[in-house]
């Protein structure tokens, strides 16, 4: 099942206590209010948990070993292999390495000839913007791989529209999103339920990481 943004808006104003629609609305926090405050709970989820926005595609590298993060990419998650010079003929593994031990291995590796297929690739999230790959991209044939990468979804804009990430943050959204209706009203009382939701937040999202732990076919170090 996937729940449309409906489901969390309800869920949350009805812990909210404003569970009455008058006019086909709420009356404490109107429904473009909750649209509003569900946006920006997503983008705190996935600011927190990249894996939330997770997206599988196939690229092309530009040429050479210096490579331009997409667009649509907050950050980059994996690549896990080539992808022929179509873009759909799986090939052989991509695995990523530290850009100090390609260093150390070859001094020289960005200066080696291009190849249709890569074997490694590096990325440094302190400069999320750009990812180096060996040996370097051919400039004579198209290269493309499988790229995993964190992106935005696109914003909900109805109450029928799909948020994007996976139901199992249905819980840490709505506590966000009950964070952002508590913030802005003015009294103390209510800014402390503010901040309770949000330590809420992130203890549920703790939890689920900590569940998911080993389930998985494959535990990454």
């Amino acid at each position: 099942m996937a729940f449309t943004a409906n489901d969390y808006i309800s869920d949350a104003a009805e812990l909210y206590g404003d569970n009455e629609l008058v006019n086909d609305d709420y009356v404490r926090v109107k429904i473009a209010t909750w649209i509003k405050y569900l946006n920006a709970s997503i983008r705190a989820l996935i600011l927190v948990r990249p894996d939330a926005g997770s997206v599988t595609e196939s690229i092309q590298l530009a040429a050479g070993c210096k490579q331009d993060k997409p667009a649509s990419a907050l950050r980059i998650l994996d690549i896990s292999r080539n992808m022929g010079i179509d873009g759909l003929t799986p090939g052989k593994i991509v695995t990523p390495a530290a850009r100090k031990h390609i260093d150390y291995s070859n001094l020289l590796w960005t200066a080696a000839d291009g190849e249709a297929a890569i074997d490694n690739f590096s990325y440094d999230k302190n400069a999320p913007d750009v990812f180096y790959v060996t040996p370097p991209a051919s400039s004579t044939v198209d290269v493309y791989v499988e790229l995993i990468s964190s992106q935005l979804p696109t914003a909900v804009a109805a109450v029928g529209d799909n948020p994007g990430v996976n139901d199992i943050f249905f819980e840490p959204l709505v506590q966000y999103m009950l964070y952002k209706a508590f913030s802005a009203d003015d009294e103390d009382v209510e800014y402390s339920k503010a901040i309770t939701h949000m330590q809420t937040f992130f203890n549920l999202l703790q939890v689920e990481m900590m569940a998911s732990v080993g389930q998985g076919p494959e535990v990454k170090e």
